[in-house]
């Protein structure tokens, strides 16, 4: 396969979707570090490192919205720059409520249950900002298809896991309410790792288009 060609350049567009990659994976990261840390006060801090990635995604995700808006010409769909920008905004806004919720009902990671998928997640950030680097830099289609392959193959794994999580907390028998609120973990961990699918999916569509 061919490499592609992003033509015209806008610059703007790429800076963006690189910030929005690189805010993904620093929540993955304080979410890793959250959900591993037992001191309380550490927890907080790090809860509140994950609130502001996410007010600054948020910011971005404004900014290419009206610079879409304003821009006549842009590096590729429209629509598709919009889906992207979208799914990766949707990471440190999940990471948040993920945060919330395990705060609100004083939940933390000394099962080591929820690492299994945070790990993932980490292992999904850095392929997504890898991808993304790969390409607004124009890089062979090929390579960029490698990412694309495997984000794919870590959110199979994503369900897997979940499969095996959720098999073995129902057959330890544990108190209803606790199975329930981390049931509830589960499956927001994996709305984030669905949000880098889906990433990974609207980055297909724009190298089969441009190449």
């Amino acid at each position: 396969m061919k490499a592609f060609s992003l033509l015209p350049r806008q610059e703007i567009f790429s800076t963006y979707l690189s910030e929005l990659s690189a805010k993904a994976r620093l929540s993955a990261s304080h979410l890793k570090n959250y959900v591993e840390s037992t001191d309380p006060a550490a927890r907080k801090k790090i809860g509140q490192e994950i609130m502001t990635c996410r007010a600054q995604s948020k910011a971005i995700m404004n900014d290419m919205t009206g610079e879409l808006c304003r821009s006549f010409i842009t590096p590729f769909d429209r629509e598709d720059i919009q889906s992207f920008s979208q799914n990766l905004y949707r990471i440190p806004k999940t990471i948040e409520k993920v945060m919330q919720r395990m705060e609100m009902h004083g939940l933390s990671g000394a099962r080591e249950d929820f690492i299994r998928q945070v790990d993932l997640i980490v292992d999904e950030s850095k392929a997504m900002e890898d991808m993304v680097g790969d390409l607004i830099r124009k890089r062979p289609a090929k390579q960029v298809m490698e990412k694309v392959t495997l984000l794919h193959d870590l959110e199979q794994k994503g369900d897997d896991v979940l499969q095996d999580l959720l098999g073995s907390l129902f057959a330890e028998g544990r108190d209803v309410r606790d199975m329930l609120l981390r049931k509830d973990i589960y499956d927001m961990l994996e709305k984030v790792i669905d949000c880098y699918r889906d990433a990974a999916a609207v980055t297909l569509q724009i190298v089969l288009k441009y190449s």
